[in-house]
């Protein structure tokens, strides 16, 4: 109890003014780096300890105030998946679409931890085509840790599909990297174009290469081209050792009629299109089959 008691104390004190404020930033003037100038604002909402975080607002704390790297509270709220902590500060007037000095947003973070709740929220009052994230995808970052929800949120949102990141690749590449099996599925699904990797990488290589024999089977199934060169002139089947994906890329026969032309409407469809394909007038069993439903 009196453990307690001595936590809520620290809580209930009045701000400790030798934290000053230059140009909307708080810096701590008697220590020096990124983690210091955190205030107990940026700690509660990252522990997500609501009451805390509401008694602090209450008391005059700036929900707005960031770090000398531009983490705000609300960042913090969002990198530990609390949701309703995220949702008071948002209340109180928090800026959705802060950029913190590496270029994370609120929406970033929230992808990262994983909550689609949080996803969703942060979407309420933010963009998902913030100009930030052309340097820190949400996207990339929900396929990279495998949130399929997450993903699914984004796409529903317009984000592209195939944004293709310099040194990161597409979300695709990405989720193949990461052996993310479901986030691929969800992407080949949602309209991924699946030749669209890093560069000339394609996420087949990126399969290949981390031994992802789910993720092969799936590419394949989209119609992957098996025989695809890098940059360095390998074929995927020359970056895994793994020999049941050899097998799988070293099948023989062409794709059938059907096949190719379903890949070949996909892609004449693309990602916007896709869930259109009701007013082409075709059977039901066709739409499914165009669909892999």
């Amino acid at each position: 109890m009196a453990v307690v008691h001595a936590e809520m104390g620290v809580w209930s004190r009045p701000w400790d003014h030798r934290f000053h404020m230059y140009g909307g930033q708080v810096c701590n003037t008697l220590m020096a780096g990124s983690w210091d100038d955190r205030t107990p604002l940026h700690d509660a909402a990252l522990q997500g300890r609501l009451l805390p975080l509401r008694r602090l607002l209450s008391q005059g704390y700036s929900v707005g105030l960031a770090t000398l790297d531009g983490i705000t509270p609300l960042h913090e709220a969002c990198v530990g998946g609390h949701f309703t902590c995220a949702k008071l500060l948002l209340e109180h007037g928090a800026d959705a679409n802060a950029v913190s000095i590496d270029g994370d947003t609120p929406l970033f973070s929230a992808c990262s931890s994983g909550n689609p709740a949080l996803v969703s929220l942060i979407l309420m009052y933010s963009s998902a085509h913030h100009p930030a994230h052309l340097r820190c995808s949400p996207l990339h970052e929900a396929a990279t840790r495998g949130h399929t929800a997450c993903v699914e949120l984004l796409l529903s949102h317009g984000v592209n599909v195939d944004m293709e990141m310099p040194c990161i690749g597409t979300p695709l590449y990405c989720a193949c990297e990461s052996k993310s099996t479901e986030c691929v599925q969800r992407l080949l699904i949602s309209g991924a174009d699946v030749q669209c990797g890093r560069g000339p990488d394609t996420p087949l290589h990126a399969a290949a290469r981390v031994s992802g024999q789910k993720e092969v089977e799936l590419l394949l199934e989209y119609g992957a081209d098996r025989t695809s060169r890098n940059s360095k002139g390998n074929k995927p089947l020359d970056l895994t050792t793994d020999q049941n994906i050899k097998q799988l890329l070293q099948a023989a026969g062409p794709s059938s009629l059907s096949q190719l032309c379903r890949w070949c409407i996909r892609r004449s469809l693309g990602q916007k299109r896709l869930n259109k394909t009701q007013m082409l007038c075709l059977p039901n069993s066709l739409q499914n089959y165009l669909l892999y439903h």
